[in-house]
């Protein structure tokens, strides 16, 4: 089994990490990172014969004969990381042959770690799934858990892959034809399929080979799953959390007053307002945080968070806008940061800069689907942004209210009920674009959060009836406009304007600086070859010079891995091809509908 891990490295001293017959031996990669937090990678051979892990000081120069890039620095030169010291692989000393390699945030730690009296050997929350798993057995044990998490369990010959609900986490795998299960398991993509070749390597003075069958695939663990198997035995699947397996609380408009005079939904409304503040006030006092920033657009969803977080009475908030000079939100965005009281940062966005990064994003995302990129773009400049200026440790982000709530505006071709909650468990099953978040922001050493990806919040919301949360009167997310309205979370005029993509909002209608990038994609590609695209790609083939781009830089870092990417971000309701919503045959429709007028009138 290779376990392989990004940004994380050696954590126990003196420790041998031997898996049944299988005895492992560390490489340490140096990377051509950007910053010292994330120019170090640790790669578990799959096949290595006889061996043993150490760490026990190798001379820090020392390179390996075969790869000049390879290094075995001191543990100490290691630990000396900052942002390293949270992603190191876990282990305890009474539970011998348990390694833990997570990505994760435990949300409710403290509750855990005093409901069961657990003795914690470190300072790290993550510990705590060692000891829960130990309790109470896997499933049980991910029951129990509050919060966004990948991670890799080894229990002796036992190894378990698992994924939560969210998908702000990646978590692959290296399946091949001939074996029933994976072979190889980690983080990235990229370290997989940096290692499906053969290699010799030199380690203490011992050398050791292996081979990589080149056909295996990479792919995803599915959302909410446990991959688990060992070696002798077939390797299985189970889901054990989704979005929708929640308590479906009946919510009948007609239902009669409680004794407090406020009825049923009425109660619900106010509670969802208490979880929202009570999600994002825990995350800004939570003992890992430290310098904190927004991601302000001027839309209602960081809008509301910001409020927040000036409520919680954050010190030295720091607030980004990240779009071009002719961006329509830039004021929104402005008067937002100046009602919170945030130090606040304007992001000058340049498409053309946008192109040249293009390469490393992909590397990075690990994808070619069209709206991830465009998207992964914008964040890639905020993220470089905040790590040149030194600004922020952990940024807020608005990111997944959208999914759970029906924001993009097809939702209104919807007929029905059914056919809204349909389409929105098919989008929010699919994990495309959720976690290029977490694989920029680690890149950069930023840890960021998703306060309305958490399980409170979407339970409680999903609880609502399809009916309720339908587009209503030609407004989309109309009913959790309902439920914020007349409260200190969010002003009435930011509460009912239109929703804009955050990739349409970084510049005006007139100067889309999607336009920019397509014309210099267009001029990129071999036209003659474009028009056999679909000949050459028969899976997800594209349907512009864009895609078409992207397709191809893509195949260049992960050649042949088309099940990494199984499927392509697609407007619902046939609206259009292309992923901005300024683009659907819809979207002027859209913006005749003056939201705060139709309230104002119903009222």
């Amino acid at each position: 089994m290779l376990v392989s891990w990004d940004q994380e490295f050696i954590a126990d001293k003196n420790k041998i990490f031997k898996y049944g017959s299988i005895k492992l031996v560390i490489r340490f990669q140096k990377l051509e990172g950007v910053n010292d937090r994330s120019a170090w990678i640790a790669l578990y051979p799959p096949r290595v014969v006889s061996g043993y892990v150490t760490n026990k000081a190798a001379p820090r120069s020392r390179k390996n004969s075969s790869n000049d890039s390879t290094y075995y620095p001191e543990c100490t030169s290691i630990d000396s990381i900052p942002y390293a010291a949270k992603y190191k692989p876990i282990s305890v000393g009474k539970y011998p042959g348990v390694v833990l390699v997570p990505n994760a945030d435990i949300f409710n730690y403290h509750e855990l770690k005093e409901k069961y009296g657990f003795e914690m050997q470190s300072d790290r929350p993550e510990e705590i799934i060692i000891h829960l798993y130990k309790r109470l057995g896997i499933t049980a044990a991910l029951n129990e858990i509050q919060g966004e998490y990948s991670f890799i369990l080894c229990d002796n010959e036992m190894s378990y892959l698992v994924r939560d609900g969210t998908g702000t986490r990646g978590l692959c795998y290296l399946e091949y034809p001939h074996r029933s299960g994976p072979m190889s398991a980690a983080l990235r993509a990229s370290l997989l399929n940096s290692y499906q070749h053969s290699h010799k390597t030199t380690v203490f003075g011992k050398e050791f080979s292996y081979e990589c069958n080149r056909a295996g695939q990479i792919r995803h663990v599915p959302l909410g799953s446990i991959i688990y198997g060992d070696n002798k035995k077939e390797w299985k699947r189970k889901v054990f959390t989704s979005v929708f397996q929640q308590p479906n609380y009946h919510t009948d408009l007609l239902a009669p007053p409680c004794k407090n005079g406020m009825s049923v939904l009425g109660q619900m409304r106010m509670r969802l307002r208490n979880i929202i503040k009570q999600i994002i006030t825990c995350r800004s006092k939570s003992s890992t945080i430290g310098k904190v920033g927004l991601l302000l657009s001027g839309g209602l969803n960081s809008r509301v968070i910001g409020n927040v977080l000036r409520d919680s009475q954050v010190k030295g908030l720091k607030t980004f806008f990240v779009g071009t000079k002719s961006a329509h939100e830039r004021a929104s965005s402005e008067n937002g940061a100046k009602s919170i009281s945030s130090i606040h940062h304007d992001i000058m966005f340049d498409p053309k800069q946008a192109f040249e990064d293009i390469p490393k994003v992909i590397e990075l995302v690990e994808t070619y689907d069209t709206a991830s990129i465009r998207k992964a773009l914008l964040l890639y400049s905020v993220c470089k942004y905040i790590h040149q200026h030194n600004a922020i440790d952990v940024l807020f982000c608005g990111e997944g209210l959208d999914d759970i709530a029906g924001s993009q505006i097809y939702y209104k071709q919807a007929k029905c009920a059914e056919e809204f909650q349909s389409t929105l468990e098919n989008n929010l099953k699919r994990p495309i674009g959720r976690d290029i978040y977490d694989k920029i922001g680690s890149w950069f050493g930023i840890r960021i959060v998703f306060p309305f990806l958490d399980p409170l919040f979407t339970s409680h919301y999903l609880s609502f009836t399809n009916e309720d949360r339908i587009p209503r009167f030609g407004i989309e997310k109309y009913f959790l406009r309902v439920c914020l309205d007349h409260s200190d979370l969010i002003t009435e005029e930011v509460l009912w304007k239109h929703r804009e993509d955050w990739v349409d909002s970084a510049s005006s209608f007139d100067r889309f600086w999607v336009k920019t990038l397509q014309r210099c994609c267009n001029k990129a590609v071999d036209h003659e070859e474009y028009e056999k695209r679909e000949q050459t790609f028969l899976h997800n083939t594209p349907l512009t010079t864009e895609e078409y781009f992207y397709r191809q830089t893509f195949e260049k870092i992960f050649p042949e891995q088309q099940s990494l990417v199984p499927a392509v971000n697609r407007p619902s309701f046939g609206v259009g091809m292309d992923p901005s919503p300024r683009t659907w045959n819809i979207y002027p429709q859209h913006l005749c509908v003056d939201f705060l007028a139709t309230v104002r009138m119903m009222v």
